[in-house]
Protein backbone atom coordinates (compact mmCIF):
# COMPACT_ATOMS: atom_id res chain seq x y z
CA UNK A 1 0.00 0.00 0.00
CA UNK A 2 2.80 2.30 0.69
CA UNK A 3 2.89 2.57 -3.54
CA UNK A 4 -0.32 4.03 -3.29
CA UNK A 5 -0.17 5.79 -0.32
CA UNK A 6 3.16 7.64 -1.36
CA UNK A 7 1.12 8.53 -5.04
CA UNK A 8 -1.77 10.16 -3.18
CA UNK A 9 0.62 12.24 -1.22
CA UNK A 10 2.58 13.31 -3.59
CA UNK A 11 -1.08 14.38 -5.56
CA UNK A 12 -1.75 16.22 -2.42
CA UNK A 13 1.31 18.44 -2.47
CA UNK A 14 1.14 19.21 -5.76
CA UNK A 15 -2.04 21.04 -4.65
CA UNK A 16 -0.48 22.84 -1.70
CA UNK A 17 2.45 23.62 -4.66
CA UNK A 18 0.31 24.67 -6.96
CA UNK A 19 -2.10 26.44 -5.22
CA UNK A 20 0.71 28.51 -3.44
CA UNK A 21 1.74 29.85 -6.96
CA UNK A 22 -1.79 30.46 -7.15
CA UNK A 23 -2.21 32.51 -4.44
CA UNK A 24 1.19 34.68 -5.22
CA UNK A 25 -0.57 35.04 -8.60
CA UNK A 26 -3.24 36.20 -7.93
CA UNK A 27 -1.47 38.81 -4.80
CA UNK A 28 0.84 39.82 -7.96
CA UNK A 29 -1.78 40.22 -10.11
CA UNK A 30 -4.06 43.08 -7.67
CA UNK A 31 -1.10 44.75 -7.19
CA UNK A 32 -0.53 45.04 -10.80
CA UNK A 33 -4.23 45.85 -11.54
CA UNK A 34 -4.10 48.06 -8.29
CA UNK A 35 -1.15 50.55 -9.41
CA UNK A 36 -2.55 50.37 -13.36
CA UNK A 37 -6.02 50.13 -13.12
CA UNK A 38 -6.54 54.13 -12.85
CA UNK A 39 -4.10 54.92 -15.99
CA UNK A 40 -4.79 51.52 -18.66
CA UNK A 41 -7.94 50.32 -17.53
CA UNK A 42 -8.57 46.70 -17.42
CA UNK A 43 -5.66 44.72 -16.37
CA UNK A 44 -4.21 42.04 -18.81
CA UNK A 45 -4.74 39.32 -16.43
CA UNK A 46 -8.44 40.46 -16.22
CA UNK A 47 -8.41 40.27 -19.92
CA UNK A 48 -6.76 36.48 -20.16
CA UNK A 49 -9.51 35.43 -17.49
CA UNK A 50 -12.58 33.94 -18.23
CA UNK A 51 -12.11 33.07 -22.08
CA UNK A 52 -15.37 30.68 -22.73
CA UNK A 53 -15.88 31.27 -19.04
CA UNK A 54 -13.02 29.43 -17.91
CA UNK A 55 -10.23 30.70 -15.81
CA UNK A 56 -7.34 30.17 -17.81
CA UNK A 57 -5.18 30.53 -15.14
CA UNK A 58 -6.59 27.31 -13.20
CA UNK A 59 -7.43 25.84 -16.38
CA UNK A 60 -3.54 25.57 -16.65
CA UNK A 61 -2.37 24.63 -12.83
CA UNK A 62 -4.94 22.11 -13.22
CA UNK A 63 -3.47 20.15 -16.32
CA UNK A 64 0.17 20.72 -14.64
CA UNK A 65 -1.12 18.89 -11.71
CA UNK A 66 -2.67 15.98 -14.25
CA UNK A 67 0.83 15.78 -15.86
CA UNK A 68 2.52 15.40 -12.72
CA UNK A 69 0.31 12.83 -11.26
CA UNK A 70 0.54 10.99 -14.55
CA UNK A 71 4.46 11.40 -14.42
CA UNK A 72 4.28 10.35 -10.57
CA UNK A 73 2.59 6.94 -11.68
CA UNK A 74 4.84 6.11 -14.72
CA UNK A 75 7.66 6.19 -12.63
CA UNK A 76 6.01 4.18 -9.05
CA UNK A 77 5.10 1.86 -11.78
CA UNK A 78 8.84 1.23 -13.18
CA UNK A 79 10.18 1.66 -9.50
CA UNK A 80 7.87 -1.16 -8.33
CA UNK A 81 8.35 -3.40 -11.38
CA UNK A 82 12.10 -3.25 -10.74
CA UNK A 83 11.70 -4.20 -6.80
CA UNK A 84 8.95 -7.18 -7.90
CA UNK A 85 11.29 -8.69 -10.06
CA UNK A 86 14.42 -8.54 -7.79
CA UNK A 87 12.59 -9.66 -4.75
CA UNK A 88 11.09 -12.72 -6.92
CA UNK A 89 14.48 -13.54 -8.50
CA UNK A 90 16.01 -13.49 -5.08
CA UNK A 91 13.29 -16.63 -3.82
CA UNK A 92 14.56 -18.41 -7.01
CA UNK A 93 18.38 -18.42 -6.05
CA UNK A 94 17.55 -19.15 -2.30
CA UNK A 95 15.49 -22.41 -2.86
CA UNK A 96 16.82 -24.71 -5.42
CA UNK A 97 13.71 -27.03 -6.30
CA UNK A 98 11.15 -24.12 -6.87
CA UNK A 99 9.78 -24.52 -10.00
CA UNK A 100 11.47 -21.65 -12.33
CA UNK A 101 8.61 -21.07 -14.59
CA UNK A 102 6.18 -20.35 -11.78
CA UNK A 103 8.12 -18.34 -10.29
CA UNK A 104 8.23 -16.59 -13.92
CA UNK A 105 4.45 -16.51 -14.07
CA UNK A 106 3.85 -14.94 -10.01
CA UNK A 107 6.10 -12.14 -11.10
CA UNK A 108 4.78 -11.09 -14.55
CA UNK A 109 1.64 -11.22 -12.94
CA UNK A 110 2.32 -9.61 -9.38
CA UNK A 111 3.54 -7.05 -11.57
CA UNK A 112 0.70 -7.21 -14.29
CA UNK A 113 -2.08 -6.17 -10.85
CA UNK A 114 0.49 -3.81 -9.56
CA UNK A 115 0.62 -1.57 -12.63
CA UNK A 116 -3.31 -1.65 -13.30
CA UNK A 117 -3.70 -0.77 -9.03
CA UNK A 118 -1.01 2.58 -9.33
CA UNK A 119 -3.02 3.20 -12.68
CA UNK A 120 -6.43 3.48 -11.63
CA UNK A 121 -5.52 5.43 -8.14
CA UNK A 122 -4.11 7.56 -10.44
CA UNK A 123 -7.14 7.90 -12.60
CA UNK A 124 -9.40 8.23 -9.52
CA UNK A 125 -7.40 10.95 -7.72
CA UNK A 126 -7.41 12.92 -11.48
CA UNK A 127 -11.07 12.70 -11.49
CA UNK A 128 -11.99 13.32 -8.06
CA UNK A 129 -9.37 16.25 -7.46
CA UNK A 130 -8.49 17.99 -10.55
CA UNK A 131 -11.65 17.38 -12.67
CA UNK A 132 -14.17 18.04 -9.99
CA UNK A 133 -15.55 14.32 -9.84
CA UNK A 134 -15.60 13.62 -6.34
CA UNK A 135 -19.55 13.58 -6.24
CA UNK A 136 -19.91 11.79 -9.44
CA UNK A 137 -17.61 8.75 -8.24
CA UNK A 138 -19.42 9.02 -4.59
CA UNK A 139 -23.10 8.23 -6.43
CA UNK A 140 -22.10 5.95 -9.20
CA UNK A 141 -18.73 4.36 -7.62
CA UNK A 142 -15.77 3.37 -9.78
CA UNK A 143 -17.29 0.02 -10.69
CA UNK A 144 -20.44 1.48 -12.62
CA UNK A 145 -18.03 4.25 -14.34
CA UNK A 146 -15.91 1.09 -15.34
CA UNK A 147 -19.34 -0.63 -16.79
CA UNK A 148 -20.31 2.92 -18.47
CA UNK A 149 -17.28 3.63 -20.54
CA UNK A 150 -17.30 -0.14 -21.72
CA UNK A 151 -14.98 -1.97 -19.75
CA UNK A 152 -17.39 -5.44 -20.17
CA UNK A 153 -14.65 -6.55 -22.63
CA UNK A 154 -11.46 -5.53 -20.25
CA UNK A 155 -13.57 -7.20 -17.39
CA UNK A 156 -14.05 -10.88 -18.98
CA UNK A 157 -10.16 -10.72 -20.02
CA UNK A 158 -9.16 -10.70 -16.44
CA UNK A 159 -11.82 -13.00 -15.27
CA UNK A 160 -10.32 -15.40 -17.88
CA UNK A 161 -7.05 -14.41 -16.40
CA UNK A 162 -7.82 -15.50 -13.04
CA UNK A 163 -8.90 -18.33 -13.83
CA UNK A 164 -5.97 -19.92 -16.47
CA UNK A 165 -3.94 -19.18 -13.56
CA UNK A 166 -6.12 -21.08 -10.62
CA UNK A 167 -6.43 -24.07 -13.34
CA UNK A 168 -2.96 -23.77 -14.05
CA UNK A 169 -3.64 -23.88 -18.29
CA UNK A 170 0.08 -22.80 -18.99
CA UNK A 171 3.00 -20.66 -17.76
CA UNK A 172 5.95 -18.30 -18.87
CA UNK A 173 8.22 -20.08 -20.74
CA UNK A 174 5.37 -23.32 -21.72
CA UNK A 175 5.11 -23.98 -25.77
CA UNK A 176 1.78 -23.37 -26.46
CA UNK A 177 -0.68 -23.82 -29.17
CA UNK A 178 -3.95 -21.29 -29.32
CA UNK A 179 -5.60 -20.83 -32.09
CA UNK A 180 -2.84 -21.81 -34.74
CA UNK A 181 -0.59 -19.55 -33.26
CA UNK A 182 2.35 -21.44 -31.91
CA UNK A 183 4.99 -20.05 -29.47
CA UNK A 184 6.87 -19.65 -26.18
CA UNK A 185 4.58 -18.10 -23.14
CA UNK A 186 6.85 -14.84 -22.51
CA UNK A 187 4.36 -13.23 -20.24
CA UNK A 188 1.31 -14.12 -18.60
CA UNK A 189 -0.76 -10.83 -17.07
CA UNK A 190 -4.28 -11.03 -15.97
CA UNK A 191 -5.73 -9.39 -19.34
CA UNK A 192 -3.50 -10.49 -21.96
CA UNK A 193 -1.04 -13.01 -22.89
CA UNK A 194 2.24 -12.59 -24.85
CA UNK A 195 3.82 -15.44 -26.93
CA UNK A 196 6.82 -15.51 -28.73
CA UNK A 197 7.33 -17.86 -31.73
CA UNK A 198 10.13 -19.22 -33.76
CA UNK A 199 10.63 -16.21 -36.08
CA UNK A 200 10.23 -13.61 -33.07
CA UNK A 201 7.03 -12.39 -33.40
CA UNK A 202 5.75 -11.53 -30.79
CA UNK A 203 1.54 -12.34 -30.30
CA UNK A 204 -0.69 -10.45 -27.88
CA UNK A 205 -4.13 -12.51 -26.79
CA UNK A 206 -6.67 -11.18 -24.71
CA UNK A 207 -7.55 -13.61 -22.25
CA UNK A 208 -11.03 -13.73 -23.12
CA UNK A 209 -10.73 -15.00 -26.73
CA UNK A 210 -8.46 -17.74 -25.52
CA UNK A 211 -10.93 -21.04 -25.77
CA UNK A 212 -8.56 -24.02 -26.82
CA UNK A 213 -5.30 -24.45 -25.74
CA UNK A 214 -2.29 -26.96 -26.53
CA UNK A 215 0.55 -27.23 -24.00
CA UNK A 216 2.94 -28.86 -26.18
CA UNK A 217 5.29 -29.03 -22.40
CA UNK A 218 3.19 -30.78 -20.28
CA UNK A 219 4.18 -34.68 -19.93
CA UNK A 220 7.17 -36.17 -22.18
CA UNK A 221 7.49 -35.79 -25.77
CA UNK A 222 7.67 -38.69 -28.22
CA UNK A 223 10.71 -38.80 -30.91
CA UNK A 224 9.81 -40.65 -33.77
CA UNK A 225 12.00 -40.91 -36.22
CA UNK A 226 11.48 -43.13 -40.40
CA UNK A 227 14.05 -44.09 -42.02
CA UNK A 228 13.87 -44.62 -45.71
CA UNK A 229 15.99 -48.18 -47.06
CA UNK A 230 16.21 -49.93 -50.32
CA UNK A 231 14.94 -52.55 -51.81
CA UNK A 232 18.17 -52.99 -52.71
CA UNK A 233 20.36 -52.86 -49.38
CA UNK A 234 20.81 -55.64 -46.31
CA UNK A 235 17.94 -55.31 -44.08
CA UNK A 236 19.78 -57.19 -41.32
CA UNK A 237 22.85 -55.13 -41.90
CA UNK A 238 20.33 -51.99 -41.64
CA UNK A 239 18.98 -53.33 -38.73
CA UNK A 240 22.62 -53.54 -37.16
CA UNK A 241 23.83 -50.28 -37.95
CA UNK A 242 20.33 -48.75 -36.61
CA UNK A 243 20.50 -50.07 -33.06
CA UNK A 244 24.19 -48.95 -33.06
CA UNK A 245 23.28 -45.61 -33.80
CA UNK A 246 20.95 -45.69 -31.00
CA UNK A 247 23.34 -46.79 -28.72
CA UNK A 248 25.40 -44.01 -30.10
CA UNK A 249 22.86 -41.52 -29.15
CA UNK A 250 22.24 -43.14 -26.18
CA UNK A 251 25.49 -41.54 -24.64
CA UNK A 252 25.27 -38.22 -26.39
CA UNK A 253 21.86 -37.11 -24.49
CA UNK A 254 20.69 -37.15 -20.65
CA UNK A 255 17.05 -36.19 -21.25
CA UNK A 256 15.94 -39.54 -22.34
CA UNK A 257 12.60 -40.69 -20.04
CA UNK A 258 12.51 -44.17 -22.67
CA UNK A 259 15.54 -44.82 -24.41
CA UNK A 260 15.31 -44.96 -28.46
CA UNK A 261 14.91 -48.41 -30.14
CA UNK A 262 14.11 -49.68 -33.68
CA UNK A 263 10.66 -51.00 -34.12
CA UNK A 264 11.52 -52.42 -37.09
CA UNK A 265 9.81 -52.28 -41.37
CA UNK A 266 6.83 -49.89 -40.69
CA UNK A 267 5.96 -49.51 -44.20
CA UNK A 268 6.51 -51.28 -47.67
CA UNK A 269 5.77 -49.46 -50.66
CA UNK A 270 6.90 -48.87 -54.33
CA UNK A 271 9.54 -46.45 -53.61
CA UNK A 272 11.44 -48.80 -50.76
CA UNK A 273 11.00 -50.11 -46.74
CA UNK A 274 10.53 -47.64 -43.83
CA UNK A 275 11.93 -47.99 -40.24
CA UNK A 276 11.18 -46.76 -37.53
CA UNK A 277 12.92 -45.33 -33.86
CA UNK A 278 11.02 -44.26 -31.75
CA UNK A 279 11.77 -42.83 -27.81
CA UNK A 280 10.82 -40.21 -25.38
CA UNK A 281 12.46 -37.49 -23.84
CA UNK A 282 11.76 -34.66 -21.64
CA UNK A 283 9.46 -31.57 -22.83
CA UNK A 284 11.13 -29.68 -25.50
CA UNK A 285 13.69 -31.47 -26.50
CA UNK A 286 12.52 -34.39 -29.01
CA UNK A 287 13.39 -32.51 -31.92
CA UNK A 288 17.04 -32.20 -31.14
CA UNK A 289 17.24 -35.80 -30.69
CA UNK A 290 15.49 -36.35 -33.69
CA UNK A 291 18.19 -34.52 -35.69
CA UNK A 292 21.02 -36.42 -34.09
CA UNK A 293 19.29 -39.30 -35.08
CA UNK A 294 18.84 -38.47 -38.67
CA UNK A 295 22.77 -37.40 -38.95
CA UNK A 296 24.40 -40.34 -37.53
CA UNK A 297 21.64 -42.59 -39.76
CA UNK A 298 23.46 -40.53 -42.58
CA UNK A 299 27.36 -41.45 -41.90
CA UNK A 300 26.47 -44.54 -40.94
CA UNK A 301 24.29 -45.92 -43.99
CA UNK A 302 27.36 -44.48 -45.48
CA UNK A 303 30.10 -46.05 -44.18
CA UNK A 304 28.22 -49.42 -44.27
CA UNK A 305 27.29 -48.62 -48.19
CA UNK A 306 23.55 -49.06 -47.54
CA UNK A 307 20.84 -47.36 -50.02
CA UNK A 308 18.34 -45.35 -48.92
CA UNK A 309 16.31 -45.55 -52.09
CA UNK A 310 17.37 -47.34 -54.97
CA UNK A 311 19.34 -45.08 -57.75
CA UNK A 312 18.36 -47.30 -60.72
CA UNK A 313 14.78 -47.75 -62.12
CA UNK A 314 13.36 -49.51 -64.91
CA UNK A 315 11.06 -47.57 -66.99
CA UNK A 316 9.16 -49.60 -69.42
CA UNK A 317 6.80 -48.21 -72.82
CA UNK A 318 3.58 -49.45 -72.14
CA UNK A 319 2.83 -49.62 -75.72
CA UNK A 320 5.99 -50.86 -76.31
CA UNK A 321 5.76 -53.95 -73.78
CA UNK A 322 1.96 -54.16 -75.78
CA UNK A 323 3.48 -54.56 -78.59
CA UNK A 324 6.24 -56.35 -77.84
CA UNK A 325 3.24 -59.35 -76.14
CA UNK A 326 1.04 -59.11 -79.35
CA UNK A 327 4.22 -59.72 -81.55
CA UNK A 328 4.68 -62.92 -79.33
CA UNK A 329 1.12 -64.51 -79.83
Amino acid sequence: MFPFYALHCFARLCDLKLFAMQRQTCRHEVFLTDRTEETIGLGFTDRIKNVFGLDILDVLINLLGILLIILASVVIVRIGSFIIRKLFEKQKALKHNINEKKVDTATTLVISMFKYAVYILAGVIILSDKLGLKSVLATAGIGGIAIGLGAQSLISDVLSGFFIVMEDQYVVGDMITIDGLTGTVEQLELRVTKLRNFNGDLYIIPNSQIKKVINHTRGNKAVIVDIPLAYSSDINKAFETVNRVCNMVKGQFDTFTEEPKLLGITNMDKTGMVMRVIAKTFPNKQWEVERAIRKLVKEEFEKQGLEFFDRTKIVMDRELVNGGDAGAR
